[in-house]
């Protein structure tokens, strides 16, 4: 976990893009602060002027100025507050690509080990308390230490006394501040950490609802709600006491600031040490003072929140990704051969997933991937999409390593068409482009086609769809995720389980489409039903996360003795399946 010292930086190194924005929001706030301590040097004067009989003309002259300037202080606080919504809106909009970029970018074991809801909070929920830090707190701040700074060196100039107090005072004001903020910061971390696994556990039931309510689960699930809530009151209690006593001390600093400083002004006027002015000025000015100290208070609970915050972005920041984007070859154009060297992979425990895998399949063979549940079929064909990386040996593509490849190289020429397809808000167009605008609605219409969905492309690719793809059905949306490779025209074609949702009628139309999508191109289905594996070249055996069967799909359903046709002997007592 980074230091302080180290977040401090990070955030340093996120505001630099914005660095001109907060420079110019700076130079206001300052000349804000300015102001504000000029009227009451405006009134010191007028003071001085009225008890030496001044005449009502010049006394009038400094009020009209001392007016102008509050005048001015108010047209220049409107600007600071403009100006500082814009710019932490700015800076945090970027914080959140950055991180939403980031975390899409992260291995396949740590979004196994963090909710969606839990991430969702973690990229929205906690930058918004960044940006409601920084577009009301830090201008404030800037703004105190601006009048801290011009304030004793104005009393500096009037008796070095005066500022000598007002830098005892200040120090004790800012110690008190910064000791308060320090202890508050861990409980406004755990709060945030309770509320992002309280609203995860809600987004799993509400996913999960008709699985829970079907089994007779709602009881338990409620029980879980109730004890992820309970959690999450005990970190605002806590973190609310942090408050209330960070409040009680600055609360009594302002006020025993506000009694020191009338005493000792009434005593050194009294002694003719200074002048009424000059006592009328120290008060105004620890007034002054005390505004930004009060406001401090007001806004602790949005201090808390956002170090706590900071705290939880920058420590997901510094998560490093396991697959990184530095390749720099490209494989040769066309199929391209997929060969596992000896690969084995975990999720980081004592249990291997795959264990010492070497395989090999020429460019534009068909090949299917068998086995029990939880024998490594799926992990396999991660690992040729590098939505994880092996723990051990090398995967090639093309006879190219797989990390040598670039990203959005591999990401061109590789697709998936998994067994959940995931379809979104939006027109039919959209979900087969998935929002790219460039290709062209002939080529959307022609990938629609060619997936069997003529209905879909003559009825209308502008036709919205609702939330989840409301209004396609499970083998429509099967379908649709087809015509996304079609219309994409990869090299290599990965399908995981493309017809476990789906009715015969609507497999038979898939199988059609996937035997066409085939031709010319390297294809891995991972399948259960061993009927959609009639056209593949090859037959792969897992079991345990080794490979124990390769070879010819028809020699292999031709030996009695090979584990693949004892599996469709098991398949065909439910279904006829054609060998």
């Amino acid at each position: 976990m980074p230091t302080q010292t180290a977040r401090w930086r990070a955030l340093a190194a996120l505001l630099r893009p914005d660095a001109w924005r907060w420079v110019g929001l700076g130079a206001l706030v300052a000349c804000g602060s300015g102001l504000i301590l000029t009227g009451p040097l405006i009134v010191r004067e007028i003071v001085d002027r009225a008890t030496a009989g001044t005449t009502t003309g010049q006394l009038t002259r400094l009020a009209v100025l001392f007016l102008i300037v509050a005048a001015a202080t108010q047209l220049i606080n409107m600007a600071v507050a403009w100006v500082a919504t814009v710019t932490a809106w700015h800076t945090t909009n970027g914080i959140r690509l950055r991180l939403a970029r980031h975390v899409l970018g992260l291995s396949h074991g740590f979004h196994r080990r963090h909710t969606p809801g839990e991430l969702i909070q973690r990229v929205d929920g906690d930058v918004t308390s960044v940006s409601d830090f920084m577009g009301r707190v830090i201008p404030r701040a800037a703004g105190a230490v601006f009048m801290m700074v011009g304030m004793i060196g104005v009393l500096a100039v009037v008796d070095w006394r005066l500022a000598l107090g007002a830098v005892v005072y200040v120090a004790v004001a800012v110690a008190v501040v910064i000791r308060g903020r320090h202890r508050a910061v861990g409980e406004s971390s755990d709060e945030m950490g309770s509320y992002a696994r309280l609203y995860g556990g809600i987004e799993e039931r509400l996913t999960a609802a008709e699985d829970l309510r079907s089994n007779g689960a709602g009881a338990h699930a409620m029980w879980r709600f109730v004890e992820d809530s309970a959690d999450a009151l005990g970190s605002a209690v806590r973190r609310e006491k942090a408050f209330l006593r960070m409040w009680w001390a600055v609360d009594g600093s302002v006020g025993a600031g506000s009694v020191v400083s009338l005493i000792a002004s009434a005593l050194m006027v009294g002694r003719h040490m200074i002048t009424v002015a000059d006592a009328f000025l120290l008060f105004q000015y620890v007034l002054l003072l005390a505004r930004p100290l009060e406001d401090m208070v007001d806004q602790l609970e949005t201090v808390q929140k956002a170090n706590g915050a900071m705290v939880r972005v920058i420590d997901l920041l510094e998560v490093e990704p396991e697959v990184r984007d530095e390749g720099t070859t490209l494989p040769a154009g066309g199929p391209l051969s997929v060969e596992f060297r000896d690969v084995a992979f975990d999720y980081g425990d004592e249990t291997a997933v795959l264990q010492s895998i070497n395989l090999s399949f020429a460019a534009g063979r068909a090949i299917g991937l068998v086995g029990r549940t939880g024998s490594g079929k799926t992990t396999l064909s991660r690992l040729v999409l590098r939505l994880v990386e092996a723990t051990g040996g090398s995967v090639l593509l093309g006879g190219v390593p797989i990390e040598q490849i670039p990203l959005n190289e591999l990401r061109r020429r590789v697709a998936l068409v998994p067994q959940e397809v995931e379809l979104l808000s939006g027109t039919i167009r959209d979900n087969v482009t998935l929002f790219d605008e460039v290709p062209t609605d002939d080529a959307v219409a022609s990938a629609l086609r060619n997936a069997g969905l003529v209905s879909l492309a003559d009825g209308g690719i502008h036709r919205r769809l609702g939330a989840g793809g409301a209004g396609l059905s499970a083998g429509e949306a099967q379908l649709l995720a087809l015509a996304r490779v079609w219309l994409r025209d990869p090299d290599i074609v990965v399908l995981d389980e493309a017809t476990a949702r789906i009715d015969p009628a609507t497999e038979a139309e898939l199988e059609a489409a996937v035997a066409r999508l085939c031709n010319g191109r390297t294809t891995l289905i991972i399948a259960h039903r061993l009927s959609t594996l009639r056209h593949v070249d090859e037959i792969v055996v897992l079991d345990h996360g080794r490979v124990v069967e390769h070879g010819d799909r028809t020699d292999l359903a031709d030996d009695i003795d090979s584990r693949y046709r004892h599996l469709l002997e098991l398949a065909l007592d439910d279904e006829a399946v054609a060998p």
